[in-house]
């Protein structure tokens, strides 16, 4: 056994799943939009108005601007990012929020594949329902620019929504995984709403309880269905409880396990089990 990572146990959990988060080179959660950011929003939306030097009405809904000065990802805000596997493209990923009543939120999400140098449009798609959350809100929205390899020539690009929940002595932190596909004009969702990180647990808000993760990590295989490339998932589950010893909060791992699965795109996404989606 050893000193318990969990002294305060949701300011703990969160920040040890984001520093795993932001640790990945693959995952930007600083925001790229900078000065474009006004300059994007008026080309990709013609019709939309400018109602205050940080928001745009588009389509009876609100986006607001990051800071074109400081990092700023909060998770209504819209989010760039050079594309590595293809630099001449940025892609960007805007809110729609229509309505916030009291925990509750409602929004889309456009994602868009835009002209590096002229914000011309290439390719989008809008995401129904992206943006609503309650109890368990969005904290951020990021892209993923791993070299997902689908085929020769042909790269994904990945999006991660991150969720958490507002229970202290039940925290919880939710990463899920999209990846899309860009053919000519089209965007297509690939692959849906895979949890890549899931931590929570209860405890009495001092020590004592019990906690889990999960973390899945992608490999793309050689492998291949249907002209595109077999996704490899590797999932890591591990259980951990916490007790106080003579004042010492320690923690204890009772139960791990490893699993490998393989995902195959089907013509029009990858096909992926229950156990590994969000699905409420």
């Amino acid at each position: 056994m050893k000193q318990a990572p969990f002294h305060i146990r949701p300011v703990t959990l969160f920040i040890v799943a984001m520093l795993g988060l932001v640790s990945s080179p693959a995952t930007a959660w600083e925001n790229g939009c900078g000065q474009d950011a006004a300059s994007i929003v008026q080309t990709a939306y013609p019709d939309g108005t400018r109602i205050s030097d940080a928001t745009f009405s588009v389509d009876g809904g609100t986006i607001t601007l990051p800071a074109d000065s400081v990092i700023d990802y909060a998770s209504d805000k819209m989010v760039c990012r050079i594309w590595p596997a293809n630099p001449h493209y940025r892609l960007v990923a805007v809110p729609l929020i229509y309505e916030r009543t009291g925990d509750a939120t409602e929004g889309d999400l456009d994602l868009f594949v835009l002209d590096t140098k002229t914000h011309a449009v290439r390719a989008r798609i809008r995401l129904a329902g992206m943006m609503s959350d309650d109890a368990v809100r969005i904290y951020r929205v990021a892209f993923d620019t791993a070299f997902y390899r689908l085929a020769p020539g042909r790269v994904a690009f990945g999006l991660r929504i991150v969720e958490e929940g507002s229970s202290r002595v039940n925290p919880f932190l939710l990463t899920t995984l999209w990846l899309f596909d860009m053919e000519g004009e089209d965007l297509d969702a690939i692959l849906e709403n895979v949890i890549v990180d899931q931590r929570g647990g209860e405890w009495d808000g001092n020590c004592e309880g019990e906690f889990y993760a999960t973390t899945r990590t992608l490999a793309m295989a050689p492998q291949a269905h249907n002209g595109v490339a077999d996704i490899i998932v590797s999932t890591r589950a591990e259980t951990t409880i916490a007790q106080d010893r003579n004042g010492r909060c320690t923690d204890t791992v009772t139960d791990t396990s490893e699993s490998a699965d393989r995902l195959i795109f089907d013509g029009k996404q990858y096909t992926v089990p229950e156990a590994m989606m969000r699905g409420w």
